[in-house]
């Protein structure tokens, strides 16, 4: 009886006192000694999981786009297009008169390098067609005006630079280069956010899914090519912007939307992946703007055969 008594006190005063001690740690030497005494398939289990997290979902899309923003841009065309005169519509032989006139669109672009001496911005031919005159707004607001390097109107993708020396020491310090990543590596179902000047309105951001992948679509031109499927709105002036996956990087160029009045959230982008070599070359050219007396465009064409056995099938 003796002893039973003495054993029972002895187990009552050391987890007293086990209790005690534990109070008196600090939470985080709390948490390490419960993990020491925790069997090794429970602590396995719980790095398993934080991996899982930490690269299944990435950022959360305000810190995406809070990196981003810097590194996108609005792009405005002025164009002069020949128009029907309103006051000359019938001319000998029923031929009316035509005049020019100024117009202005809205695009996106995305800083995709800088080499020291200029900054090179990507975006879509479509954005550029025509242009006499291309200006560069970005994220601090001011805008400066851009040079052609090339354009590749088969693949819809053209290259601007603007010299560095052109640019404050202000909005460079905002500015940034896009982080880019792989779009060959995603996956049906993946969250993805698109960034870009929707309607002019200035730079948006919106998200969605990955819908599909290797999308064949046939442009007016007879060209078809594969595209980055999304159901995250895509709009007018959103052409040229970026898609980015949850890790903030650039998988994806925006650049067209399915409309009709019974289609919904069908959005394309042009792979980063397919593309890299083939923005590389356009950013070693140097193009002619649009002339205001001819309305003439000077855009080289030049893409190399296997390049194009790649993105093209038409």
């Amino acid at each position: 009886m003796s002893l039973v008594l003495s054993a029972a006190l002895f187990g009552a005063i050391s987890a007293g006192s086990f209790y005690g001690i534990s109070q008196l740690l600090p939470l985080e030497e709390r948490l390490v000694s419960a993990e020491s005494i925790s069997s090794s398939d429970a602590v396995l289990t719980s790095l398993v999981s934080t991996s899982y997290s930490t690269a299944r979902y990435g950022m959360d899309v305000s810190d995406i786009a809070a990196a981003a923003l810097p590194s996108v841009v609005s792009i405005t065309n002025i164009s002069v297009q020949e128009v029907q005169s309103f006051f000359n519509r019938f001319g000998a032989n029923g031929a009316g008169q035509t005049q020019l006139e100024e117009t202005t669109s809205c695009g996106s672009g995305i800083i995709i390098a800088n080499d020291g001496t200029y900054l090179y911005i990507v975006t879509n031919a479509h954005v550029v067609e025509d242009a006499t005159t291309l200006s560069v707004s970005f994220v601090d607001n001011s805008v400066y005006e851009a040079q052609l390097c090339g354009t590749d109107e088969a693949v819809d993708l053209a290259v601007l630079k603007i010299a560095l020396s052109d640019i404050s020491s202000d909005t460079l310090s905002q500015i940034a280069v896009i982080a880019v990543g792989d779009s060959d590596a995603l996956e049906v179902g993946e969250q993805v956010v698109a960034i870009g000047n929707a309607l002019g309105y200035g730079q948006s951001v919106t998200t969605g899914i990955v819908s599909a992948l290797d999308r064949s679509l046939t442009s007016e031109s007879g060209t078809t090519s594969t595209y980055i499927q999304t159901d995250a709105a895509i709009n007018p002036g959103n052409s040229g912007g970026a898609l980015l996956n949850l890790d903030g990087q650039l998988i994806g160029i925006n650049t067209a939307k399915l409309s009709d009045t019974d289609v919904e959230g069908m959005g394309y982008a042009i792979p980063i992946s397919d593309v890299t070599e083939l923005i590389t070359q356009l950013m070693s050219q140097t193009a002619e703007t649009a002339s205001t007396e001819t309305n003439t465009s000077q855009q080289p064409t030049w893409i190399t055969p296997t390049w194009r056995d790649k993105r093209t099938t038409g």
